[in-house]
């Protein structure tokens, strides 16, 4: 089967662009004829691409052009590159944006692929390109349940499934997490909770050895380090920079933390648990829930209650056997829900009953 993967910027280094790539390589090995045709780029992608993968970039480069030529010249120029490949399928990358890709798609089975989630208030633009996603396309795919069922409500949709991400990392042999130190990645912006988090560490009360790492960059890096030094935590609180070797860093840590206000899939987690690492998360919208099994595999708490967070926080520092409890459980967990093959299994069927 001819499948295209249609993104906006595939050299992003980001995990909308480490999952499209992921998916479409495990395609090719299933002997699909797979492309993804980006938007924009400098033919340089960030994560591996397989060979039998091939790539077309729309434009060289980046995009300043504005609006509307930008938008025009962009159709005229997928259409073209769609009727020389006449794909069976389109999978059309984050259905957010999907409002002005929709004519270029047409008259092509295409599929809108959720990378976000419906039940957070979003830009009208967004709004509208859902909608236009549901009527148009021939079917959604969300990243949890949770949006499905939004999908449903919000938008009437009948056509929608949910497809989790799979697993995007070689899976270690497992190992009983002994380091004390409490991790949690991503970007410093207010989406991922940092703040909260600086607030829960400064709350836990016997933090013993512990540390905290927090890995990433971002426009709050100096607002996170004004925060440790004015509550003295420096000893216990680390700022690191991001890293290419996630499991590497998980091996060292005991215990990951997801503080972000809202998710679409939060891969890093499911990334977490599939090193042994048990977890405490805010129960937000959308993807904790999916991940973790609350006492479990881990400890979910009210979205945006520093207390509780704190609270967990100390139950698991203060408890090694409920730790490796949790581990083990959250290993065995997320290695058989999110497997690449089980994922990938889930596409094809979603492809053979489109295209009978």
């Amino acid at each position: 089967m001819k499948l295209v993967f249609l993104i906006k910027a595939l050299d992003n280094i980001g995990g909308t662009e480490r999952v499209t790539i992921q998916i479409a390589n495990a395609l090719s090995l299933r002997k699909h004829d797979v492309h993804i045709v980006s938007l924009v780029g400098n033919q340089k992608p960030f994560f591996s691409v397989l060979p039998a993968v091939k790539l077309h970039y729309i434009h060289k480069g980046s995009d300043k052009s504005i609006f509307p030529y930008r938008d025009l010249r962009r159709h005229y120029q997928l259409k073209k590159c769609f009727a020389q490949l006449l794909p069976d399928i389109i999978v059309v990358v984050d259905a957010s944006r999907a409002a002005l890709k929709i004519p270029a798609c047409k008259p092509y089975t295409t599929i809108y692929w959720e990378h976000f989630n419906t039940i957070m208030k979003s830009k009208r633009m967004h709004e509208l390109s859902r909608k236009l996603a549901v009527k148009y396309g021939d079917y959604v795919v969300t990243l949890t349940e949770e949006d499905a069922r939004s999908y449903q409500q919000k938008y009437h949709a009948t056509k929608v499934q949910c497809i989790h991400n799979p697993i995007t990392i070689a899976i270690p042999n497992y190992l009983a997490p002994m380091g004390h130190r409490v991790v949690a990645v991503g970007r410093y912006t207010s989406q991922k909770g940092f703040d909260m988090l600086l607030q829960a560490w400064a709350l836990v009360k016997d933090k013993a050895d512990w540390k905290l790492l927090v890995v990433g960059k971002g426009k709050h890096d100096k607002r996170f380090r004004t925060f440790i030094e004015q509550h003295q935590l420096q000893d216990s609180v680390e700022l690191l920079p991001p890293t290419n070797n996630v499991p590497a860093l998980f091996a060292s840590c005991g215990l990951y933390a997801l503080s972000s206000r809202f998710e679409g899939l939060p891969l890093v987690l499911i990334e977490a648990a599939a090193c042994g690492l048990p977890a405490v998360a805010f129960d937000c919208p959308t993807g904790p829930s999916e991940i973790i099994e609350h006492k479990k595999s881990g400890l979910l708490v009210a979205n945006g209650d520093v207390k509780a967070f704190a609270e967990a926080l100390q139950v698991l520092i203060s408890n090694e056997a409920l730790r490796l409890q949790y581990s083990q459980h959250s290993c065995q967990y997320v290695t058989k829900k999110f497997a690449v093959n089980t994922i990938i299994d889930q596409w094809e069927v979603l492809f053979k009953n489109l295209k009978k």
